[in-house]
């Protein structure tokens, strides 16, 4: 390599580096939180679609081990860019789906898309969280959330109230990272409670769920996505 060469390079590595450290130390938390509730101006126009790209193979993950009835009745958890929430819609017959999430900005936009697609008389959407959901005892067929059990308040008060909402015999899906995957992407130390499939497994158990099934794929970049199927007890 020639001095001239070398000289050209150093800037480049020097802009690389900053780039580098900004990304890691701050961007970062505005990320996990953007993450762990999407808001403002980012939130409203890029969380959506990022979450939707991001979260596609993890969707259908999902999507396959609940297998929801043509003519259920279906809850999402934390539906973000709302992906998961219209592909149900779309396969649902006589049944419907409701969603809730703690954002506004996301509510908002999965307002206009279902206005838009024309989807409203399949689709209810609900501001709140999973520690306190606003439904009636025995409401629900089946259950789902994607990559939001890192940001509920409590697992067993979560776990809890989609016990109480869920008919028995219904199904409940949780999709999540592995505890590995959480660890080598360093997100632990940016807000993000892993959870083991073990854990998910004993949640379950302590509030009526019968483990049934956990399906796994490998995403590069990603690691090991889990979706672990828990049935109401009778």
């Amino acid at each position: 390599m020639t001095p001239m060469a070398l000289t050209q390079r150093q800037p480049i590595d020097r802009i690389r580096d900053v780039l580098h450290q900004v990304s890691n130390v701050s961007l970062w938390p505005f990320i996990a939180r953007q993450l762990a509730r999407p808001q403002g101006i980012f939130g409203r126009l890029f969380m959506g679609r990022l979450l939707d790209r991001a979260n596609a193979a993890d969707n259908r993950l999902v999507y396959d081990t609940l297998k929801p009835d043509a003519d259920a009745r279906v809850l999402e958890i934390g539906f973000g860019g709302g992906s998961l929430l219209f592909e149900i819609a779309r396969r649902l017959e006589s049944g419907r789906i409701d969603g809730i999430d703690i954002s506004p900005e996301m509510l908002a936009a999965a307002d206009k898309k279902m206005l838009g697609m024309g989807l409203s008389d399949s689709i209810g959407l609900h501001l709140g969280g999973v520690d306190a959901l606003p439904f009636t005892d025995a409401s629900f067929d089946c259950a789902c959330s994607v990559h939001t059990v890192y940001f509920w308040p409590d697992l067993q008060r979560g776990i809890s109230e989609l016990a109480r909402v869920i008919k028995p015999g219904g199904r409940l899906v949780l999709g999540f990272s592995s505890v590995e995957a959480i660890a080598e992407n360093g997100l632990t130390d940016r807000g993000f409670k892993a959870f083991s499939a073990e854990q998910i497994e004993a949640a379950y158990l302590a509030h009526g769920f019968e483990p049934d099934r956990l399906n796994t794929i490998e995403r590069k970049g990603a690691g090991k996505i889990c979706a672990y199927r828990g049935i109401r007890s009778l």
